[in-house]
């Protein structure tokens, strides 16, 4: 999000009157006793402090405007202005007078208020790479910065700002940087940083979705499948009480890391009244234009594509990666993937009709996340 309030700054200088002020009729030619011999006149945009040094006895001084109060100690005026909260800029005079009635005038200038900011809501990083990204920004206030861990790190660039995080051995990590300045502006920085070791073994929570629009949410880990010497498939462990769900690298993507889970992996068997069933993960996936829902019972393999349930990497807003379902780009463009669904049925070949009816599981939009 952006905020851009435009500015009209006014460049200020220090414009000092200086005259007799004294009311009596002596027109002899004296010099005036008050003289300015160093002042701050431009304030900051955010309020602050300073001082106007003078000459002469006796020293006394206003302000012309509430926005900036004075006080005088000795020939020293104090300054103090509020914040400028809005665009346009603004000056004020500050009256100086000496006890002999000599006098001088000095204009005090304070900047309108800039919020221009090109910062994006989130920012992820490499383990070891790329881990800074600078952004423009032309604000003239500073920021009150929190910062949520100490791997990372805001600090003041040419451009504007950079955002650096230290390298990360470990496993995922997030965080937020929130900027703020009063109650004029406000905005939360997600940060995310892949690690160096597995990212899905730090993955914890899977949430599903059922037709009805009701959420649920389980633990689980996920773990490196020790049987697979090629070391590209994981269990997902919790997700079903029958066993562990199998997700298998798609090695012949090139655009994209995708895993998928294929639509006859058996996760185990259940026994009900007598009955050994087998439990299948099937892919649903329904037309959009009919609304229609099909189960499809072809067996996946890692050769075909048909009818897979098929995962990518995704990242939300809060810079959370969410390992998440995408189209199954084997079917027609009219049809999406919303899901897992574990049947329970006898035959081995495929979901009969009548198993289909007899629904053990059903895991629809389903999200792995950290």
């Amino acid at each position: 999000m952006k905020i851009r309030i435009l500015n009209i700054i006014t460049t200020a200088a220090i414009i000092v009157f200086a005259a007799s002020c004294s009311s009596d009729n002596d027109y002899s030619d004296r010099l005036n006793s008050v003289m300015v011999t160093a002042a701050k006149t431009e304030m900051p945009v955010e309020g602050g402090t300073g001082t106007i040094s003078v000459t002469g006895d006796g020293i006394s001084a206003t302000s012309d405007d509430d926005w900036l109060a004075v006080s005088v100690n000795g020939n020293v005026i104090n300054m103090t202005a509020l914040s400028n909260d809005n665009k346009q800029s603004r000056h004020t005079i500050v009256s100086i007078k000496a006890a002999n009635g000599d006098c001088a005038v000095v204009n005090v200038s304070q900047a309108g208020l800039v919020m221009c900011s090109e910062v994006k809501d989130t920012y992820l990083f490499e383990a070891v790479e790329n881990t800074s990204a600078e952004f423009f920004d032309i604000t003239n206030v500073p920021y009150e910065t929190s910062i949520s861990d100490s791997w990372l790190h805001f600090e003041k660039s040419e451009k504007g700002y950079t955002i650096r995080v230290d390298n990360n051995e470990g496993a995922y990590r997030n965080g937020t940087i929130v900027l703020k300045y009063k109650t004029l502006y406000s905005k939360t920085i997600h940060i995310g940083q892949w690690g160096e070791s597995l990212p899905f073994t730090s993955l914890t929570t899977a949430t599903y979705e059922d037709e009805e629009g009701n959420t649920y949410q389980k633990a689980v880990t996920v773990v490196a499948d020790e049987t697979d010497e090629t070391g590209n498939t994981y269990l997902i462990n919790g997700l079903m009480a029958e066993g562990p769900l199998s997700l298998k690298l798609n090695t012949k993507t090139t655009d994209k890391v995708e895993y998928y889970v294929a639509s006859g992996y058996s996760p185990g068997k259940l026994t009900e009244d007598g009955t050994t069933y087998t439990l299948r993960c099937l892919m649903s996936c329904y037309n959009v234009n009919t609304g229609n829902r099909y189960y499809p019972t072809q067996v996946t393999t890692l050769e075909s594509s048909a009818y897979r349930m098929a995962f990518e990497w995704q990242v939300d807003e809060n810079a959370m990666p969410s390992f998440n379902y995408v189209r199954n780009n084997s079917l027609s463009q009219t049809y999406r993937t919303d899901g897992i669904i574990v049947c329970k049925f006898s035959s081995t070949s495929g979901a009969s009709a009548a198993a289909r009816k007899g629904i053990a599981y059903q895991f629809l939009n389903l999200k792995l996340t950290y």
